[in-house]
Order: structure tokens, then C-alpha cells, then sequence
């Protein structure tokens, strides 16, 4: 069994890789490599559950059911992208139970967790940035935005590659209103030309991080250290 515990660290070790280069080159990873996984997953979780009986059945289908919901509303929120969802549910089946056990969490909710953790780096780097080049009034105004995005000149919306805007901005009585999007919104061509129309100088854009680094990091994480998070408060 430590056989077929190692093949499937290494091989998901190896997609998550993968996965990574193609979700930074291309904010996208293809269906292909996620029926490599389940390909592979499944034949594998067929042999546990031969040799390990219903004990396993019920590790496998509670780490399958939790990762899928927790999953999918993380999905829904738009915390992370449908590549970052079908990876977690993989990896749910690939490796069902948490290798330290004295962590009761599922493995792929483990990873999760601790890839939360990680990516939280995001919104203290964008506050630390936009307290370096913002006025104090216009930081204490936009506190909110500071943590989640920056500004950038209307200009530059075609230069900079993954951004998407903040606010959705649509005319009314010749005037250009804007209303705040959760996850933001795409940037065409159309709301450009708005922008220049109206003189607007600057707008507010959040990044389009590829989550797949920060699975990536609670993968090896989860493997080597287990929850962060009951790690901290055991230590407390």
C-alpha cells in the first residue's frame, strides 16, 4: 500500500506542475489533464477499496462528497476558477485521506485550506502597493479596493495582461456611472472607448492570479506538514 501511496503523490505532485506552467502562460489548464488524473485515480481507489474493504469506501466517498461542495462554492464565489475546482475533486479521489494521521481532514480539503492560506499574501502585497503610491486620502477613501486591486490609466488596459476591471461602467443622461463587481469584470474594447470618451484618467483592476500556484503549495505542504491551520493552534 506505501506503493500505491507514493505513485500517488509523485504523479499528482507531477500534474500539479503541469498545471501550474500552463495556468501561469495561459490562465488555463486543459479537461485533459484532469481525466489523466481521474484515469488514473479511479484504478488506483478501486484497488484500496479491494484490499482495504468499507473502512476506505467511507474515507473515499466523504473526501469525494466535502472537496466537491467546498469546491464548488469556491467556484461560485469566483474565488478560484473552474481548472482550480476539477484539480481539488481529483485530487479528492487520487489521494482520499490525509497521509499525518492525527489530521482527520480530507486531503484535498487540507490542500485547500492551506492554499487559502497562502494566497492571502495576495491581498497584503496589493494594500502594501497601493499604500506606497496612493495618497493617504484617496487610500482611506478606496480602503477597501486597496486590498483586492490597484489603478491603472485606461491606456494601459491592453497592455497589461490578467487584469479584469473592479467596477462595470455604463452610461446615464451622458453621464458614466460605476457600479462595484465581486470577482470583477471583463474588459472590452467598448469600455474602453467609454472611459476615454469621459476623460477618465484612472480606473481600478484586480489580478488575475493563477490559484493553481497556491494548490500547488498546500499540495507539498499538506504532504510534509498537514493542516497549517491545526498545526498553528495546537501550538497555541
Amino acid at each position: 500500500m506505501i506503493e500505491i501511496n507514493l505513485l500517488s503523490f509523485c504523479f499528482c505532485a507531477a500534474i500539479l506542475i503541469y498545471a501550474c506552467y500552463s495556468d501561469i502562460k495561459r490562465r488555463r489548464v486543459s479537461n485533459w489533464v484532469w481525466i489523466l488524473m481521474i484515469g488514473v485515480g479511479a484504478p488506483l481507489s478501486i484497488y484500496r477499496l479491494l484490499v482495504r474493504g468499507l473502512p476506505f469506501l467511507l474515507t473515499l466517498s466523504s473526501s469525494i462528497l466535502f472537496t466537491f461542495i467546498l469546491s464548488y462554492l469556491f467556484f461560485r464565489l469566483r474565488l478560484f476558477g473552474g481548472a482550480d475546482a476539477k484539480c481539488l475533486i481529483c485530487l479528492s479521489i487520487l489521494i482520499p485521506e490525509q497521509p499525518l494521521a492525527q489530521y482527520p481532514f480530507p486531503f484535498a480539503l487540507t490542500t485547500l485550506l492551506n492554499a487559502a492560506l497562502f494566497s492571502l499574501v495576495t491581498p497584503v502585497s496589493l494594500f502594501v502597493y497601493n499604500l506606497l503610491k496612493l495618497s493617504p486620502e484617496e487610500l482611506r477613501a478606496n480602503i477597501r479596493l486597496a486590498f483586492i486591486g490597484y489603478k491603472l490609466a485606461p491606456e494601459r488596459l491592453g497592455e497589461v495582461k490578467h487584469i479584469r476591471l473592479l467596477h462595470l461602467y455604463e452610461e446615464d443622461g451622458g453621464e458614466l456611472n460605476r457600479d462595484f463587481v465581486f470577482g470583477g469584470a471583463e474588459i472590452g474594447e467598448d469600455v474602453v472607448k467609454k472611459l476615454r470618451a469621459h476623460g477618465v484618467r484612472e480606473v481600478w483592476v484586480t489580478p488575475e492570479l493563477p490559484f493553481m500556484l497556491f494548490i500547488t503549495a498546500g499540495f507539498f505542504t499538506s504532504l510534509l506538514y498537514g493542516n497549517l491551520i491545526f498545526l498553528f493552534m495546537s501550538h497555541l
